[in-house]
């Protein structure tokens, strides 16, 4: 740790201590960890060198850009003031950037860019009644989920460009920050993946995979060519395991629910009319629909 003349500007000058916490003041977190700890003044003095090294390395870290530009000499990590009687020091806790690199891990995604889940739940764009609903149900989700407490996923709808995929994006990565693990696929894509998998054998296995994922994000629903032996075989098999086995499943597509219904049927009689039917009654019980109308200022 530096000494307290190597931040002085004019180190041959006798220290204008009072000057020093005058300036140290102004930082905000300082200020309330001094007060809420009612420190003596002499106190402030013996930890100033603590104080203005932390100030330093907060200052790094709020103008850092990702883990690969850190500038600390403790890579990733981030320090804290820390108060024992009569005492200060510096402890160190991993960065948002060293949390995010660790969440990823349990991200596992499937034909999605992974430069998305940078995104966290203060990117999101809240405007929109309906955005604002998407956010007080995430809050909830977060708050009060876990593998022993069920809570529905959620139906996003909306045109091309309302930030569907983003949305699911950050609820993705907040909860893998959680520590939770989430399946998160480009739907169309995997789509075609599952009917190629027919012919090499790993089709079961990766049916298996998407029945017990943890958390599984089905991204463009709706948007692939439509088959049957997907909507029968593969698709309703899923949803019907994680439905009863209390699985959250995350959604999004282009259409809403009756416009999903019609688009999953391949004719008008009455066995293709149940068969979307049931797939779309079993994501009903599922999730909970909001349907996007405003376009956000990015995604």
């Amino acid at each position: 740790m530096k000494s307290i003349k190597d931040y002085i500007k004019y180190p041959e000058k006798e220290l204008d201590y009072d000057s020093i916490i005058e300036k140290l003041m102004q930082d905000q977190i300082i200020e309330k960890f001094i007060l809420d700890h009612d420190m003596k003044h002499e106190d402030v003095i013996k930890s100033l060198n603590v104080f203005l090294t932390y100030r330093e390395e907060k200052n790094i870290c709020s103008n850092c850009k990702g883990l690969e530009f850190c500038k600390l000499n403790n890579k990733g990590l981030t320090p804290e003031l820390e108060f024992s009687p009569n005492h200060v020091s510096l402890v160190y806790s991993r960065c948002r950037y060293n949390k995010l690199q660790e969440s990823n891990a349990n991200i596992q995604a499937f034909y999605v860019p992974k430069k998305i889940f940078n995104a966290s739940l203060d990117d999101l764009d809240l405007i929109g009644d309906t955005r604002k609903s998407i956010n007080n149900y995430i809050l909830k989700f977060l708050k009060e989920y876990s593998e022993k407490n069920f809570m529905k996923g959620i139906y996003i709808s909306g045109k091309y460009g309302t930030g569907k995929t983003y949305i699911l994006a950050i609820i993705a990565n907040e909860l893998a920050k959680l520590g939770h693990k989430v399946y998160f696929a480009y739907y169309p894509d995997l789509a075609r993946e599952l009917k190629s998998s027919i012919g090499d054998g790993t089709l079961e296995d990766k049916i298996a995979d998407l029945k017990t994922a943890e958390i599984l994000m089905l991204d463009d629903v709706g948007g692939e060519y439509f088959s049957e032996f997907i909507r029968d075989e593969v698709l309703g098999p899923i949803l019907q395991h994680r439905l009863l086995d209390n699985r959250p499943t995350f959604f999004s597509s282009n259409l809403n629910f009756s416009e999903l219904a019609k688009a999953m049927k391949k004719s008008d009689n009455s066995l293709e009319t149940v068969a979307a039917y049931r797939i779309v009654e079993r994501i009903k019980r599922m999730a909970i629909e909001f349907v996007l109308t405003e376009m956000p200022h990015t995604s």
